[in-house]
């Protein structure tokens, strides 16, 4: 009887542990602030509201000077704006008519897919006009949506030039991969992105890490020639190299601090946009940002009105339960609670996006392991709480494995509402069966009958 005891005790204890966790989360200091780094629900555009972003194809023609050989200048005209002798001033277009096709259009779309899985997007909708190479993206309002609209639209050109003559001396074509990379350090923590080229690229690489390294000329002046590592014209770094690179992957340091996890999450997360854009491709057509609008999908007072009515429904059946059944019914709401807070836990850690239609998913699964602890609670006078469970099981098995083959089906299909129900069906339906065994198990122990 006391070994029985001590076990609800510690059950009890670890179900209040699981509870904390999920209903208050788990909180550290950084830069003086609270953050819980237990990981955010991630919402379906169905909850958390809708952004629309339309990118057109750039139509821009510029004017742009040359010099007297050939080259392109900014410093080709007189104080009066006339042009100076020799040079020449021509009207180009951003995106020349030989891009402008089909090809480039699918192309470019197929890269704006890849960047988006790459940045971590979920959930999105995305359709282009065939005509006029318009993309039209939706993706759901949360945290990176800010980040997201800052580099999709970039044509994600990669380029180390000589800084000096612009000579294109390696670009994307030659990438095979990117990465971020971190390491600790006696001053703190310093984040890299680290770009990975094919063979062509490996003995390019080679090549400028050997010519363009720090030297002097016979009088000890400075001679160095550099580099200059571009996205989109934008300059990331201009440098030399130290030593020559025979591996093939070129690392950028994005930056290194000592203090807390906040200023190195913003290091990683903007090596990451860039590692996701440049592997991705680069697309052949320059996009501008001609649509950004936010649609609300489903207001704050709906939602809370929705969960208020779940936790009336649930309060009412517990109290039903306690009313019934006594100490155990106290012992079995217990566990329900736990019930649901190690579900939620295991939806925020597997990804699980929760859209409006897996809502109806999780009330189906806590009304399955009501029913499933409501006829335990039955039986608990009349056998051994082993043989109740073993019965129990044999009973709902007609339930669970129909349920586990819509949850497997509905986890492979191809419309995020619906693999939300299933993947949210299926951690459920592991949760119920584990759970059950371990933690309602203990808790309703009859103690004489023990």
């Amino acid at each position: 009887m006391k070994k029985n005891t001590l076990l609800k005790i510690l059950v009890v204890l670890i179900i209040i542990l699981i509870s904390l966790i999920s209903f208050v989360g788990i909180y550290t200091k950084d830069k003086n602030i609270s953050k819980n780094i237990i990981p955010e629900y991630l919402l379906g555009m169905n909850l958390s509201g809708i952004r629309t972003i339309k990118m057109d194809v750039d139509k821009t023609v510029n004017k742009v000077v040359y010099d007297n050989e050939g080259k392109e200048t900014q410093d080709g005209k007189n104080e009066d704006g006339t042009l100076k002798e020799g040079y020449t001033e021509v009207e180009e277009k951003v995106n020349p008519d030989e891009k402008i096709n089909e090809g480039n259009f699918e192309n470019s779309k197929k890269i704006v897919e890849k960047r988006l899985e790459k940045f971590g997007v979920k959930e999105y909708q995305i359709r282009q006009d065939k005509q006029d190479g318009s993309i039209t993206i939706q993706i759901p309002e949360d945290n990176i949506t800010e980040d997201v609209l800052a580099y999709i639209t970039y044509m994600g050109k990669f380029e180390i030039q000589d800084s000096d003559t612009k000579e294109v001396l390696l670009n994307s074509e030659s990438i095979k991969d990117a990465n971020v990379l971190y390491s600790n350090t006696d001053y703190g923590t310093a984040v890299f992105l680290q770009i990975e080229f094919d063979k062509e690229g490996k003995n390019k690489l080679k090549e400028i890490s050997n010519t363009y390294i720090a030297s002097k000329d016979e009088e000890g002046n400075e001679t160095t020639k550099k580099v200059a590592i571009k996205i989109d014209d934008d300059t990331l770094i201009e440098t030399h190299f130290s030593e020559t690179i025979e591996t093939g992957k070129l690392q950028l340091s994005i930056g290194s601090s000592s203090m807390q996890s906040g200023q190195i999450n913003e290091y990683i997360k903007q090596a990451t946009l860039i590692s996701s854009l440049i592997s991705s491709g680069e697309m052949q057509i320059q996009y501008g940002l001609q649509q950004n609008k936010y649609i609300e999908t489903i207001n704050e007072t709906t939602i809370l009105t929705i969960l208020g009515i779940l936790l009336l429904i649930v309060t009412i059946a517990l109290i039903y339960i306690i009313i019934k059944y006594k100490t155990k019914g106290i012992m079995a709401t217990i566990s329900f609670i736990g019930f649901i807070a190690s579900l939620l836990v295991v939806i925020r850690y597997a990804n699980v996006i929760i859209s409006l239609e897996a809502i109806v998913a999780i009330l189906a699964i806590l009304v399955l392991n009501f029913s499933f602890i409501n006829y335990i609670l039955k039986k608990e006078n009349k056998m051994h709480i082993d043989e109740i469970m073993k019965e129990a099981y044999t009973k709902y098995i007609s339930v669970l494995i129909p349920l586990a083959i819509i949850a497997v089906t509905f986890t492979f299909m191809n419309w995020t509402p619906i693999i939300s129900i299933g993947m949210i069906m299926f951690w459920g339906l592991v949760i119920f069966a584990i759970y059950n065994l371990i933690f309602t198990r203990t808790l309703l122990l009859n103690s004489n009958k023990e």
